[in-house]
C-alpha cells in the first residue's frame, strides 16, 4: 500500500515522460491530446509546464519525476518486458506512474488487467502507482484529432482525460486529485481508473469512426 499512499502525496513534476507501446496513430493522438491540455492549463494558470524528456535522447542520469504510459488492452508479454526496462532505468522512487489504456469500445475488462500488471511491475520497484484512464474507443480514435475537444465526439473523452492533467499538475493519483480539487471520485472505480466511453451507441460509433478515417485518408 506505500507506493499507493506515496502517490497521494502532492509533488511538483519537474520533468515528465510520455511514452506509448506499441507506436500508434490511437496512443500517439491520445498522448498528444493530454498533452496539449496539460500546456493550456498550464498557460491559463500561469504555472510551470513539465519538461518533457526523452528517455532515448536524454542524459541517462536526468531524473525522472512522471511518466505517462500509453497502451493498448491487446498487451503481451512482450509489451509488458518494454515497460519493465523503462522502469527499471528510472532508479528514483518518487517517480509517478500513470497509464492512458485504449481498450474495446463495448468491454474494458482486458483493460483491467492490464492496470493490474502495471500496478504490480510499479509496487515490485516500490514506485508511485497513480492510476489513469481508461478509453472505450476501440481502434481508430485518432481519426477524431482535428474535432472539436468539447463537441460531441470528444467531450467525454477530453472530460476524462482533464481528470488525467488535474493528477499529472498535482503529481498524485486521479482519485486524490478530484478530492483535493473540491470535487469527488465517483468518476474512479474501484481499480483507481476513470473508465469513459463514446457518447453514443457503439455502432453509430464505428460507423462514425470509420468514415472519419476514410476521409482522413482520401486527404493525404
Amino acid at each position: 500500500m506505500e507506493t499507493t499512499a506515496r502517490g497521494d502525496k502532492p509533488k511538483t513534476l519537474q520533468t515528465i515522460v510520455y511514452i506509448s507501446i506499441p507506436n500508434s496513430a490511437d496512443l500517439e493522438f491520445l498522448l498528444w491530446d493530454l498533452q496539449d491540455a496539460i500546456a493550456a492549463y498550464a498557460q491559463l494558470s500561469g504555472t510551470a509546464l513539465p519538461h518533457s524528456v526523452d528517455l532515448e535522447a536524454d542524459d541517462a542520469g536526468c531524473v525522472v519525476d512522471g511518466i505517462v504510459l500509453a497502451v493498448d488492452d491487446a498487451f503481451d508479454d512482450e509489451a509488458m518486458i518494454a515497460v519493465e526496462q523503462i522502469l527499471d532505468r528510472l532508479g528514483n522512487t518518487e517517480t509517478r506512474i500513470y497509464v492512458v489504456i485504449l481498450a474495446g469500445s463495448e468491454d474494458a475488462e482486458r483493460a483491467h488487467e492490464t492496470a493490474a500488471r502495471l500496478r504490480r511491475a510499479c509496487r515490485l520497484r516500490d514506485l508511485a502507482w497513480c492510476n489513469g484512464v481508461v478509453v472505450c474507443a476501440g481502434s481508430g480514435i485518432a481519426a477524431l484529432r482535428h474535432s472539436p475537444r468539447m463537441g460531441l465526439l470528444r467531450r467525454p473523452f477530453s472530460e476524462a482525460m482533464d481528470k488525467l492533467v488535474g493528477a499529472v499538475r498535482m503529481g498524485c493519483s486521479i482519485e486524490h486529485a478530484q478530492l483535493l480539487g473540491g470535487g469527488n471520485a465517483d468518476s474512479v472505480d474501484a481499480d483507481g481508473m476513470v473508465r469513459v466511453e463514446p457518447a453514443v451507441p457503439a455502432p453509430i460509433w464505428r460507423a462514425i469512426i470509420k468514415r472519419l478515417g476514410a476521409h482522413a485518408q482520401s486527404s493525404i
